[in-house]
């Protein structure tokens, strides 16, 4: 990455192993009927987002990843699923519509937020690729990701996946299985790459190291961006929320910030999918008016296995013997999920021209008391979204700016 450039830099790698074995399948009506299907597809993916981060925010530390990389992955599965494993998919992911409809959902908020991405100067890259490892896979399964997820077929063991994953990742993520099991019978890839300019850049000469409360008692001193300009920023009762648009205002970065130091687990336990498109309106109707920003620079790297997390929403057929992926590969039972591996990293940087300067105004704002403040020196939480449909690209949690 260019140190030069103000950029947030996201990967995002999401990949399902199928082995040997089986399911059922739902086609529920799609609710809403008002809404359109990129709209149903967005509030179910941002009700999932919700509800998968709860899970993985239960363990301390950072936490990170796209829960549309999750939906887009388990999307294609849900595809060939049938009768309960493909009811329980829809009910774990929150799918506000049924296969055929869902897929052509997915294409449309694919290139709507692509088209959107080229035309304001960001870098969007939705990737989608099917290994094949055994035969016998269904010929309309493959065409329907080929149609609707322009997936990539291809053929070949780990070191064939591993090098699609480098090459769609641009290098940042070099392998995602370790190992496939003798039975694998193919492997479901899914990869986001974002990369973009701040509207309003930070500057080199501005950036500071400063403290990051970690909790009431133990702090570490890390770089602190800083720029004063037009924000869009919420001030709650116990937080504070700010957006942060990327160049071209269709991408945006929301933090959420509680007003004491060890605030962020009692806004968790707050959090919803309900309370969190109230919030991210909220923000959205606020003015545009000069703040005082402090954001830390960092990087985060992030490995899970969703397995037991999906399980725990209610996603458990799937990944036993019972399950149903029939239109897949018959007959049902030829295939399960054997894992679901993700990997993501994250960096927030800047290296501008202003660094002496900016500290300077800062000081003075602070002391005249002149300008609002948002100084994100303890934990806090954020989404990355697509402000056309609302769609939550990426979420997580800062805890520790020096741990990756």
């Amino acid at each position: 990455m260019n140190r030069k450039s103000k950029t947030l830099a996201v990967i995002w790698f999401s990949v399902l192993a199928v082995a040997p074995v089986t399911a059922w399948a739902a086609n529920t009506p799609p609710s809403a009927a008002s809404s359109s299907p990129v709209q149903l597809l967005a509030k179910g993916n941002n009700t999932f987002a919700v509800r998968l981060y709860r899970k993985l925010a239960t363990s301390t530390g950072n936490v990170f990843f796209s829960p549309f990389s999750v939906s887009a992955a388990l999307g294609m599965a849900f595809t060939g699923a049938r009768n309960d494993t493909a009811r329980q998919i829809k009910k774990a992911l929150d799918f506000q519509l049924a296969s055929p409809g869902l897929n052509r959902a997915f294409k449309s908020a694919s290139d709507e937020m692509t088209a959107m991405a080229q035309k304001e100067g960001a870098k969007l890259n939705i990737a989608n690729g099917l290994s094949l490892r055994q035969g016998g896979i269904d010929k309309q399964f493959t065409a329907t990701l080929k149609n609707f997820y322009g997936a990539e077929l291809f053929s070949g063991g780990l070191e064939q996946i591993n090098a699609w994953v480098r090459q769609k990742t641009r290098g940042r993520i070099d392998r995602i299985i370790d190992r496939l099991g003798p039975s694998s019978a193919c492997v479901i890839l899914d990869a986001i790459y974002f990369k973009g300019l701040w509207e309003k850049p930070f500057s080199k000469e501005s950036t500071r190291q400063a403290p990051f409360h970690l909790s009431s008692t133990k702090q570490v001193r890390v770089p602190f961006m800083y720029r004063r300009a037009g924000f869009q920023m919420l001030n709650g009762k116990d937080f504070q929320a700010l957006s942060i648009p990327y160049a071209g205002g269709g991408f945006s970065m929301i933090v959420f910030l509680p007003k004491t130091i060890e605030g962020l687990a009692a806004l968790e336990n707050r959090l919803s999918a309900e309370k969190l498109d109230h919030w991210l309106d909220e923000v959205a109707r606020q003015p545009v008016r000069q703040i005082d920003l402090y954001l830390p620079e960092f990087t985060m790297e992030s490995s899970y296995d969703l397995k037991s997390y999906l399980r725990e929403l209610g996603m458990k057929k799937a990944f036993g013997k019972d399950a149903d992926f029939s239109a897949i590969k018959t007959p049902r039972g030829a295939l399960w999920i054997a894992g679901i591996k993700h990997k993501g990293f994250l960096k927030v940087n800047e290296q501008g021209t202003e660094a002496a300067a900016a500290t300077a105004v800062t000081m003075r704002a602070l002391a005249m008391r002149r300008y609002p403040l948002f100084r994100a020196d303890h934990p806090f939480l954020f989404v990355i979204r697509d402000n056309q449909n609302s769609m939550l690209l990426f979420m997580g949690r800062q805890a520790d700016p020096e741990s990756k």
